[in-house]
């Protein structure tokens, strides 16, 4: 048992330390704001507050834990030896030269999320404007970091406290934007298919269209039985999240009312779990939202629980509210389109704070370190290039214990385009680098 003395117990403060102390460092905690108390346990206590006491560890705590307005806010941001980036700097008196709590709350809670940016080309919160990458840093889990700092310290004043680190994990995750290059387009879309083609005088494209029309060879983008036998192979787990919607200018995939949709997403049902990949329009309207998800839950004949936005469309509070209103469990989208790294600070799972109502809810949040089209289409990397990333990537994941959940997409290992040939290999080495 950890003691833990403020002299305010906030829904932030609670919210932080259960992340800290109970979920990272495996520690059952107790929250006290009654000095007398605090000062009269033999327990190994921490003291969370602005003056130190005569017993327990000390960490001066900033002011963000007490506070309950959003705004932008002022710290300095200096390194440790190892290069680990802390701001909401304290006193010489603190065991250490940071508030912890504070830091990591800030990341989590995506406090920056909430206030004014520059959004990109589809509305949303670039990487480009998130502390981290603004201080190189956004390729470490901080939060996972302070979690060992502060158990480190623990150890010292009470060597015989029981931390327990996380176990690392490993779940592959498919986003289907698209499940068939050919099939199932209806007629106009296959007419302006061919017409293309002829424009543009790509004639193998024209002829596979054509074997693929008329059954002589699969859909490019049929790739679920490749991935289903390395899954064999291998021994890990996928979920696959399926777009499920209507039509539109992002939405691509076959209609939400496609027969052969139903039927595909009922074949990699019996095998893996599927989720919902809200559309881009469903995040500007919940009715489209829920049309899908029970759209989806009708076909699977079951319930969905988990999602991630397609676009990777997320936006505070409001996305995950909506999600949180369809009864919605687990949420994958955190994390950048453009850049790789940890866009909360933190590589395993954790409940997301709703800032302006401020309350932990339900939603657990699942972030990703990288997306196969984050290095294809954003960095312009080639496979043997992006291996190394990757790589660096499943070092960190086992270091700390986290949950590796990595972003691909079915139509990526056709290799029907140039860009993708290679990406196969690079998939196949992650799996077992990963396992």
């Amino acid at each position: 048992m950890l003691i833990i003395y403020s002299e305010k117990i906030t829904s932030r403060f609670r919210y932080t330390c259960k992340l800290l102390f109970s979920s990272l460092l495996g520690l059952e905690i107790r929250l006290l704001n009654d000095k007398e108390e605090y000062l009269s346990t033999t327990l190994p206590k921490v003291n969370y507050s602005k003056n130190p006491l005569q017993s327990g560890i000390f960490i001066q705590s900033a002011n963000l834990l007490f506070e309950t307005d959003i705004f932008e806010q002022e710290f300095q941001q200096q390194e440790t030896e190892e290069g680990i980036p802390i701001f909401f700097l304290t006193g010489k008196n603190s065991q250490l030269p940071f508030d912890p709590l504070a830091a990591s709350f800030y990341l989590l809670s995506r406090y920056e999320e909430y206030l004014p940016f520059i959004a990109d080309e589809h509305n949303r919160f670039p990487a480009k404007e998130a502390l981290l990458y603004k201080w190189g840093k956004l390729h470490i889990p901080v939060v996972n970091h302070y979690a060992l700092m502060l158990g480190e310290i623990l150890l010292q004043f009470y060597p015989r406290l029981e931390i327990k680190k996380q176990e690392y994990h490993f779940i592959n995750s498919i986003d289907i934007d698209n499940a068939y290059a050919y099939l199932g387009k209806g007629l106009i879309r296959t007419a302006g298919g061919y017409l293309k083609d002829i424009i543009s005088l790509n004639f193998s494209q024209l002829a596979a269209r054509t074997r693929t029309l008329i059954g002589i060879q699969d859909d490019p983008y049929e790739t679920f039985n490749y991935q289903l036998a390395l899954q064999e192979k291998y021994n890990y787990r996928t979920i696959y999240f399926a777009l499920f919607s209507q039509l539109g200018q992002y939405d691509r995939s076959l209609s939400m009312h496609s027969s052969r949709l139903h039927k595909y997403l009922k074949s990699v049902n019996d095998f893996c779990e599927v989720g919902i990949h809200p559309s881009y329009k469903s995040n500007q309207w919940f009715t489209v939202l829920e049309d899908e998800l029970k759209g989806l839950e009708e076909v699977l004949k079951m319930d969905v629980t988990k999602s991630r936005q397609h676009f990777l469309k997320l936006g505070f509070p409001q996305t995950y509210r909506n999600l949180l209103d369809m009864e919605i469990t687990d949420d994958y989208t955190m994390g950048f389109a453009a850049e790789t790294g940890f866009r909360a600070g933190i590589c395993t799972p954790f409940r997301f704070y709703d800032l302006e109502m401020e309350v932990e809810t339900p939603l657990t949040v699942h972030p990703f370190p990288f997306m196969d089209g984050t290095y294809i289409y954003y960095k312009r990397m080639k496979p043997d290039e992006a291996w190394n990333d990757i790589k660096s990537y499943i070092e960190v994941y086992r270091q700390h214990g986290g949950e590796l959940i990595p972003v691909w997409h079915n139509r990526i290992f056709s290799e029907k385009e140039e860009e993708w040939r290679g990406w196969n290999k690079v998939f196949e080495e992650m799996i077992k680098a990963a396992v």
